[in-house]
This record gives structure tokens, C-alpha cells and sequence, in this order.
């Protein structure tokens, strides 16, 4: 994952993603429609029909329309008026996150200003409106990904953080509007990844629609210095509290994630050890794992990894073969004369015994050394 403090220069990439002028947020904590969108009228439905059971597709009303249809194999998009354009998910994880929202919300459709969504769920949990703008936004990012577009891995970003110094420790926290969180830090192997809670995504909601983007530095003297990054789309600046309430939540993730890292494996018990010197040198005390977090959790629970199966292949449609009548039966090679050296006659001459038994020219019948005046000569034992 990308240092935090690296991401001061893709700013600019953050404010495209979010699309829109800011709306202010709601009493539950989702966004409102923005000011400069057209609100749908009074009467409009989204299309009718339940949505496809294992399939999300999201409609956008742009000239053209598009559609982007996302499903176990991959996603499809393109043009409507078009043949979709079938590609891959670019890592195995966005399958995982297919497989928990499909089998953990019901069926329903949205329409909002990034377009219209049918979500084809097979689980229980009516979603909330924050879960489903979750799910618009986690298939706006599939999409932007699947296209190629440049700066995909800050689509959607929100919030980073970074913490470290010269002692080569440091720490990184990204928040996205999927409401996907990535920790990181120099001495973990891996990053680890966790999915916000929804009261918490609904603040983060509030936030991003609110305030206006911001930069900040700090740390105390006792402390590793750090840096936080909000890509806000708000026209409001932050108060010093909301900059903090940020900086605590990034700070509160990091820990959360870190202590759902696995457990090391077992080290041998060290035991003491005789200095040349006549001393004896204590054992090193192993290094306690952090502390669990105090307060409500901030993520929602870990989910063991379900193994995925394999997209069922589509077969192109059958063609028939032409008849046999219609073949022309090709000669096999076995079967062809072998073609003349010199695209003449074929010739049937062959050496004449005892009269030097040479090889035939390439254009006669004669043998070389019949003719010459020359005999062969005998062996030197008849002489």
C-alpha cells in the first residue's frame, strides 16, 4: 500500500471520483441528492421486475447509457445499445466481496445520481440507504478497475493516514467510499483489510459530502510524527474537532486491524546463557501483541474466505461441418510421385556392371567413366 504522505500528489485524482457538488448530510447520516442533480420526478420507478438473483448491474444515464453488469465470472460492460465487453476482476478479493454482499442482503433497487442499481441478493438483511450507496460505490470501483482507468488504486479513497520517522517505524491507514480499510505497517508481512461498519460509513458519508478537502500534520514529542488526508467534497473547512475525531479514527482502525493479526508462530523458550566475562545475560522478553481496543467496534466482524467455485463457461454456439460431398479429398504425401530433379522426363538408367560402376549424370544415361577410354584396374593382389 501506498505511503500516505505520498498522497498528497493524487488530490486532484480523488476530487474526479467523488463526481458532483457536495450535499450536506442527512439526519440518519447519509447524503442527500446534491444541489446541481436533477431530482426524479414524483412518479419515476426504476424499471420494473426483480433484479436478477447473482447479479448487480448499475445503469448510467450519460450519453451513451452504460451498462455494467457484475457477476461471479467477472464484470460486463459497455455501450447498452452494445455487446457488453467481459473482463476479469483484478484480484480475488472483489470476488470475495461479491460472495458477502450476495449472500448477505436481500434483492432491491436504487436510483440515485450515479445511476440506477438492481442488486440481485440472496440474503436476509434488507439494506440500509447506506449499505446499498456501499455496494453503488464498491461497483463503480469494479468498474474503473476493469477499465484500466489511471490512479485505480486511489479510486474512492477518503481517508489516509501515515505515522512514522526516521526509526524505521510506520504505520498506514486508507479508508475508502466502499467502505473498505487497508492497514499496513513496516514490520507486518501483509496488509491486513477489514469493511466499515455501517454507523461508522454513514459518518464517513457525512463527512466526505461535508467538508472540504484538508491536509494535516502532526504528532506529539513522545510520538512518531503523521499525516492525514481527507478528500472531502464538502464546502465547508473542518473544525479543529472534526480534524481530531479524524485522526482518532484513522489511528482507532489501525489497532483494530493490527489485533486481528494471526499470532506468530511459538519461539523456543530462550534460556541463559554464561558471558566470557563471568556474567550471565538475561533473556530478551518477548514482545507482548497489542492491546484489543477498547469501545464498539469500528469494523464489521472478519469473515473466514469461502472457497469460490469456478464461473460456469459458455460455449459458443454449435456449427455443423459442410457435407462430405462438398470435401476434395486431398492425395497423401505417401501416395505422390516424387517430383524429377530436372522437371524432365523421368530417367530409368542405372549403372552397367564392369564398366567402372560409376554414379548416372544428372542429365544422361551414361555412367561416369563409361566412355573415357579408362578400365578399372585391378586389386594389387591379382597383379
Amino acid at each position: 500500500m501506498r505511503r500516505a504522505w505520498f498522497l498528497g500528489t493524487i488530490l486532484l485524482a480523488l476530487a474526479a471520483c467523488g463526481g458532483g457538488e457536495p450535499a450536506s448530510p442527512g439526519r440518519d447520516g447519509a447524503a442527500s441528492r446534491p444541489s446541481n442533480m436533477p431530482a426524479a420526478s414524483p412518479g419515476a420507478k426504476p424499471s420494473a421486475g426483480a433484479p436478477r438473483p447473482g447479479i448487480v448491474e448499475l445503469r448510467r444515464w450519460r450519453q451513451p447509457v452504460e451498462r455494467v453488469v457484475v457477476d461471479k465470472g467477472g464484470v460486463a460492460l459497455g455501450p447498452a445499445t452494445e455487446p457488453l465487453v467481459r473482463r476479469l476482476f483484478v484480484s480475488h478479493e472483489r470476488l470475495q466481496d461479491l460472495h458477502f454482499f450476495l449472500r448477505t442482503y436481500a434483492p432491491f433497487r436504487m436510483r440515485s445520481p450515479a445511476g440506477d442499481l438492481a442488486f440481485g441478493g440472496g440474503g436476509r438483511v434488507r439494506a440500509s440507504p447506506v449499505e446499498q450507496r456501499m455496494i453503488l460505490e464498491w461497483v463503480r470501483l469494479v468498474a474503473a478497475e476493469a477499465t484500466g482507468a489511471r490512479n485505480s488504486d486511489a479510486y474512492g479513497l477518503a481517508l489516509a493516514w501515515h505515522q512514522g520517522g526516521t526509526s524505521g517505524s510506520c504505520d498506514d491507514v486508507a479508508v475508502y467510499l466502499t467502505g473498505e480499510v487497508r492497514a499496513s505497517s513496516c514490520s507486518w508481512n501483509a496488509e491486513m483489510r477489514g469493511r466499515l461498519h455501517p454507523a461508522q460509513l454513514a459518518r464517513l458519508y457525512a463527512w466526505f459530502e461535508a467538508l472540504k478537502p484538508l491536509q494535516a500534520a502532526g504528532g506529539a514529542e513522545d510520538q512518531e510524527p503523521s499525516r492525514l488526508i481527507f478528500a472531502g467534497q464538502g464546502d465547508r473547512e473542518a473544525t479543529a474537532r472534526e480534524t481530531a475525531v479524524l485522526w482518532s479514527l484513522a489511528s482507532a482502525l489501525h489497532r483494530e486491524l493490527a489485533a486481528r493479526r494471526p499470532a506468530p508462530p511459538p519461539q523456543p523458550v530462550p534460556v541463559e546463557e554464561a558471558d566470557p566475562r563471568g556474567k550471565r545475560t538475561k533473556p530478551e522478553k518477548a514482545v507482548a501483541p497489542p492491546p484489543a481496543p477498547q469501545g464498539p467496534p469500528l469494523l464489521l466482524p472478519p469473515e473466514r474466505p469461502v472457497p469460490m467455485p469456478l464461473p460456469v463457461a459458455k460455449l459458443p454456439p454449435y456449427v455443423p461441418p459442410p457435407p462430405r460431398e462438398n470435401l476434395t479429398p486431398s492425395v497423401p504425401l505417401s501416395h505422390r510421385a516424387p517430383p524429377d530433379r530436372d522437371r524432365g522426363k523421368k530417367s530409368n538408367s542405372s549403372p552397367t556392371p564392369g564398366l567402372g560402376g560409376g554414379a548416372p549424370l544428372p542429365g544422361g544415361g551414361r555412367v561416369m567413366g563409361e566412355g573415357t577410354g579408362m578400365r578399372a584396374q585391378p586389386p594389387l593382389n591379382d597383379r
